[in-house]
């Protein structure tokens, strides 16, 4: 005989069922108790005979139990309602478990392939629609190392040649070259003041703004932007007129004697010193603005790519996110499958077993009892005292053979038998 397996309630007795079920059962009960009055006459009522007797009628009756098949399936409808339940919501759990699974691979290889793209778009960026050349990463780098040596000298020639021509005093032995380039021309600006250190190290920042300037307008074409990049051009020229004007006045009034005319601008156009001092600035500056456009339009290409790859990045941690989800929902959806599995086996136990309804047998072997306790008190002849003892000792047996049968329970009705135990 098993354990107790599971718990349920029976479900209510049809009504026009009732007068037929409560008349046998009333039979019944008297039965028992005519049993229990007749069995314990028989024996002077002894509680060690009412033990034998209990274990008799409680298998007596767990064996008709047995052989009621029309009360078999009546208690065992709520176990077969609950299982065609549970093998319906299974087939709807396979199904959402299969469609979760095949998501879960479909994002997987589109991990996959975002990963890939990441690598290939730098080695083929065309396949990927992005319009770059090839070689712009070696084209970049070269441009920028030309690029850092240009700035460094357009930054000397500015610093050396502003000075020249603003603050310094020129004695009789400078040449064209010292005139261009004084290395002391930052010691004696600092020399001289806060004001002429500031003019003289921030005068070629001029130069650059003019030439991140033309680049920003020759990036867009059209007739204003072309007029402004000329205007930019005239201007640049201009300053660096100015700056030769002055530096090759200086050296011009050196040399210059009594018989010679004064400097002028007809004199400085004649000068060749004048337009190689132009030249060493203005077309190294022409030179510096078309490296920094180039290194920029290189740069732009190389940021395309960045700028691809960082998309494909945050399409790649969304997707990490997604796939989490994916994989808890099918942990879940597992989860709950196997537990209603378990579930199906355990209905499928019970249903091919049997159950026993506890509260029949309680309510028959209570009256078994009292039949028993009336025997010993009206039929055997013993005194008041031992009387209650007999009485006492029979309701000790019948509580210990509840309890021994698990059946002192409130909480449930039947007692269910599974196939396995």
């Amino acid at each position: 005989m098993g354990l107790l397996k599971s718990i349920a309630q029976i479900k209510p007795i049809k009504k026009q069922e009732e007068p037929t079920l409560v008349k046998s059962f009333e039979d019944e009960r008297k039965t028992y108790h005519n049993d229990g009055f007749s069995s314990a006459k028989s024996c002077q009522g002894r509680s060690e005979n009412l033990q034998a007797s209990l274990d008799k009628i409680y298998y007596q009756f767990e064996n008709n139990c047995k052989k009621e098949e029309v009360e078999q399936l009546q208690l065992k409808q709520p176990y077969v309602t609950e299982l065609k339940g549970k093998k319906t919501l299974l087939l709807n759990k396979d199904e959402e478990l299969l469609k979760e699974k095949n998501r879960l691979e479909e994002s997987e290889v589109k991990l996959d392939q975002l990963k890939n793209d990441v690598i290939n778009v730098r080695r083929n960026p065309q396949d990927y629609g992005i319009p770059v050349d090839r070689r712009s990463t070696s084209k970049f780098w070269i441009g920028s190392i030309l690029l850092v040596f240009l700035t460094v000298y357009t930054f000397i020639f500015y610093i050396s040649t502003s000075f020249s021509a603003f603050f310094r005093t020129f004695d009789p032995s400078t040449e064209l070259f010292g005139g261009m380039f004084y290395p002391q021309a930052l010691k004696e600006a600092y020399d001289a003041g806060a004001l002429e250190l500031g003019f003289i190290l921030f005068i070629p920042f001029v130069f650059f703004g003019l030439g991140y300037l033309i680049h920003m307008f020759s990036h867009k074409q059209n007739f204003f932007n072309i007029v402004k990049v000329i205007l930019l051009l005239i201007t640049t020229f201009i300053f660096d007129a100015l700056l030769a004007y002055l530096i090759d006045e200086k050296l011009y009034n050196l040399n210059k004697t009594f018989e010679d005319p004064a400097f002028s601008i007809s004199v400085a156009m004649n000068s060749p010193s004048f337009w190689v001092i132009i030249f060493a600035g203005f077309v190294s500056y022409i030179i510096w603005g078309l490296v920094f456009d180039f290194v920029m339009k290189e740069h732009a290409d190389r940021d395309k790519i960045e700028n691809y790859i960082i998309s494909l990045e945050s399409k790649i941690k969304n997707l990490l996110q997604i796939i989490d989800k994916q994989n808890e929902i099918i942990d879940s959806l597992e989860k709950v499958i196997g537990d209603h599995k378990v579930r199906c086996s355990e209905l499928e136990d019970i249903i091919e077993g049997f159950i026993l309804p506890i509260k029949n047998y309680m309510a028959l072997s209570s009256e078994y009892l009292e039949g028993w306790q009336d025997c010993i008190s009206s039929q055997i002849a013993l005194g008041h005292d031992e009387t209650k003892e007999y009485l006492n000792e029979c309701r000790k047996v019948y509580d210990s053979h509840i309890k021994k049968l698990d059946l002192d329970t409130e909480t449930y009705q039947n007692k269910v038998y599974t196939k396995t135990l």
